[in-house]
């Protein structure tokens, strides 16, 4: 886990499996859009939740490497990126991803309480919200990948 990766890089094994999650993370979540806007509710909710799930979890594994591997200041020590522009992209990275899973966890726990457990219809600011947590979660993958460059391939 904490050799080195696959991507070329100096980067450990668990950041390249986590940044090619990330990278990936706005194609699985349109996937879910994809099955909502053909109207397999069933299956958009399946993907979505599943793919809450691995995105959680695949968050502890990010935070428990981090601090195994001595954190972000360890990190920065083998990029040539400007320490402070660092430090502010990274407290704007984590503010847009916090607001986003919080704003993700909402969505999916008002769906389930509506679609599964009371068999109710979808309210319809749903499709609303969802469109900002896709752009937030995006927007979030987006800048995790560009950290990762910053990190590891900007040297």
């Amino acid at each position: 886990m904490f050799e080195t990766g696959f991507l070329g890089t100096d980067a450990p094994f668990y950041m390249d499996l986590i940044t090619l999650y990330f990278a990936l993370l706005p194609f699985l979540l349109g996937v879910g859009i994809f099955y909502a806007i053909r109207g397999n509710i069933d299956l958009h909710y399946k993907i979505q939740f599943r793919t809450f799930i691995l995105t959680l979890l695949v968050i502890v594994v990010f935070e428990v490497g981090i601090r195994i591997s001595g954190g972000y200041s360890e990190f920065m020590k083998g990029s040539n990126a400007d320490p402070f522009w660092m430090l502010a992209f990274l407290i704007f990275h984590i503010f847009v991803a916090i607001i986003s899973v919080v704003a993700w966890s909402a969505l999916i726990y008002g769906a389930v309480k509506n679609y599964k457990l009371e068999h109710q219809s979808i309210p319809k600011y749903h499709k609303k919200i969802g469109k900002l947590v896709f752009l937030g979660l995006s927007a979030t993958s987006i800048m995790g990948v560009m950290i990762y460059f910053f990190l590891f391939i900007y040297q």
